[in-house]
């Protein structure tokens, strides 16, 4: 069963995301780093000809470092069993942190990306003690999301290959870089907004990102 919060952060259903859920299991087991995603520092982003857009989508975010702000705004918390932590957090024990993942579920399942319009919302946990049952946490990331089929297969399939930023007009001037395959039954990319990534600004795990407690990943 996949899972969302509400406005009041309860925990409800969405039956319209059940598909993500059911491709997720049957997809790899982990989010490897790609080797083209490491090594993009700040300066690197910082030096594109699409510079401003990134502003642009600082700007577009700046309001979530506010989870409420997100959550007014129709994000819902992710929540896939056996794919995240219970709380929802996403971690790789040897690969390092990611975090929470809000979405509104509208553009999870097309098969394009949109700089200005991410599938996720990225907010890592925080050492502050937990309240009210929830761990506390920070805007962190944006994520990016493809799912497997159409122009897009699954790694194994022949003829494929991953999607990459040069393959989407709004990313145009942004380093060239792959998505990498995923354990939630596609591909994706994260940039590093508002937090520092050792690996780079648009590389998916961040060794800096507190692993997810209660984790099987």
């Amino acid at each position: 069963m996949l899972r969302r919060t509400n406005k009041n952060g309860a925990v409800v259903t969405c039956a319209s995301l059940i598909v993500l859920a059911l491709a997720g299991c049957n997809s790899d087991s982990s989010m490897p780093t790609d080797t083209q995603m490491a090594g993009l520092p700040l300066s690197a982003v910082g030096q594109a000809s699409n510079a401003q857009a990134l502003n642009d989508l600082r700007q577009l975010t700046a309001r979530y470092h506010d989870v409420g702000a997100a959550l007014s705004d129709d994000y819902f918390l992710l929540i896939i069993p056996h794919l995240t932590a219970p709380d929802g957090c996403i971690s790789d024990m040897a690969a390092g942190g990611m975090g929470y993942h809000y979405t509104r579920g509208n553009n999870l399942g097309d098969n394009t990306i949109d700089l200005l319009d991410p599938e996720f919302l990225v907010y890592a946990p925080t050492a502050a003690p937990v309240k009210n049952g929830v761990q506390p946490r920070r805007l962190a990331a944006v994520e990016y999301f493809v799912p497997y089929g159409g122009n897009w297969p699954g790694p194994g399939v022949q003829g494929s290959r991953p999607p990459r930023t040069s393959d989407f007009p709004s990313f145009a001037g942004l380093p060239d870089v792959a998505m990498a395959p995923t354990r939630f039954g596609g591909w994706a990319i994260h940039i590093w907004l508002w937090e520092n990534n050792p690996g780079g600004m648009m590389t998916n795990w961040n060794t800096s990102v507190a692993k997810c407690a209660n984790s099987d990943f």
